[in-house]
């Protein structure tokens, strides 16, 4: 008797290892049983999706930047176990933190599902245009949850907080983290709630790339009482000759193509070389920005932080000096830097720049 009790005992466990590792078979007909006494709680995503997670989270993986960024920022770097390559590739920023073997996707779209399950999270942490959908379906047989975190979008700055803050229990932080650059921006609002709006051509990363109205990047023009030339446009991607004929006031410029997003700011030369590209486009001698020298450049960085807050506060003080006497960028970002994300301080991320007292 005593010797078949054993032998069915055996049985099953021998069955439940095998089904861990037939990730084919897995994901059509097994789901890891989940050990009912392990406390959860509901949270609800970005998209609403009402989502049930361990209480603690302990293992996560990220695929975005922006994400992994709030998490830190919040103080729960150490959940993170596997990270896309576009967080990966941010060394001077993660300070090698993340080695090959934690890369679970080139990138949003193109995720290693085998690589992901390895790693055993509680949790993959996604943006809204990022695989989320296929990836639910490929990691819920293993009780690998998946929370989508529309990051990119500045109007949802709170939500993101409070969710992160929940999450990881860590609302305390995630709070404090909010009201730290809430009460900048109300500054801003308030400083500037009469004050005639400038006009602004806004280009990422290469000429012709603009941002409009539900685009990532438009919420910082927004913010900073900039009017968007391109407010009307269909397209993100303009033509010069286009920008010639609407005439801004001023040219915004974030970032270069193909370089990576880091720490380390770029150089005084680096920056000079951007402004006379634009300012020698044929025919751009005309425009108003370019004529009276009106162009403001930022590292992608510098513009990133926060959900896209540390860039509007930047372009706001370039663009209403007089008016925000009390806002202070270039110390917003530096606090942003030591006391979040735990680095040490870089200036020089904007162009012309800022000093820690302007």
């Amino acid at each position: 008797m005593k010797k078949a009790v054993c032998f069915k005992y055996l049985t099953c466990a021998v069955l439940m290892i095998a089904g861990f590792f037939v990730y084919g078979c897995a994901s059509k007909n097994l789901a890891v049983n989940v050990n009912s006494a392990v406390p959860t709680q509901i949270i609800v995503d970005s998209l609403g999706r009402k989502v049930e997670i361990p209480v603690p989270v302990k293992r996560v993986v990220v695929s975005n930047s922006y994400i992994a960024e709030l998490i830190n920022c919040i103080g729960a770097m150490d959940t993170i176990v596997g990270v896309d390559y576009g967080i990966y590739e941010q060394q001077d920023i993660y300070r090698g933190r993340f080695s090959e073997t934690s890369i679970i996707g080139k990138s949003t779209r193109e995720l290693n599902y085998e690589k992901i399950i390895q790693l055993n999270p509680d949790l993959l942490l996604i943006t809204g245009n990022g695989a989320w959908e296929e990836a639910e379906k490929k990691l819920a047989p293993f009780g690998i949850k998946v929370i989508v975190i529309n990051i990119y979008y500045t109007d949802d700055f709170k939500e993101n907080c409070l969710l992160a803050g929940k999450i990881f229990g860590k609302e305390k932080e995630a709070q404090e983290y909010y009201d730290f650059f809430a009460e900048k921006l109300d500054y801003v609002k308030t400083q500037l709630r009469n004050v005639p709006k400038k006009r602004i051509y806004f280009e990422y990363k290469r000429e012709g790339n603009t941002t409009i109205p539900g685009d990532y990047f438009a919420k910082i023009l927004e913010y900073a009482n900039g009017e968007n030339i391109f407010a009307d446009a269909k397209n993100v991607q303009v033509n010069s000759d286009a920008v010639i004929l609407r005439n801004p006031d001023y040219i915004v410029r974030v970032g270069k193509a193909n370089i990576v997003t880091q720490h380390k700011p770029p150089t005084i030369s680096e920056f000079e070389q951007i402004k006379q590209e634009i300012m020698a486009r044929p025919g751009w001698s005309e425009i108003n920005a370019v004529k009276n020298g009106h162009v403001f450049l930022l590292s992608h960085y510098a513009q990133g932080g926060a959900s896209k807050i540390t860039g509007t506060l930047f372009l706001a003080k370039y663009l209403y000096p007089q008016e925000l006497p009390d806002l202070h960028p270039e110390m917003i970002f530096k606090d942003w830097l030591t006391k979040y994300q735990h680095l040490e301080y870089t200036g020089g991320h904007t162009y012309p720049a800022f000093g820690l007292n302007d």
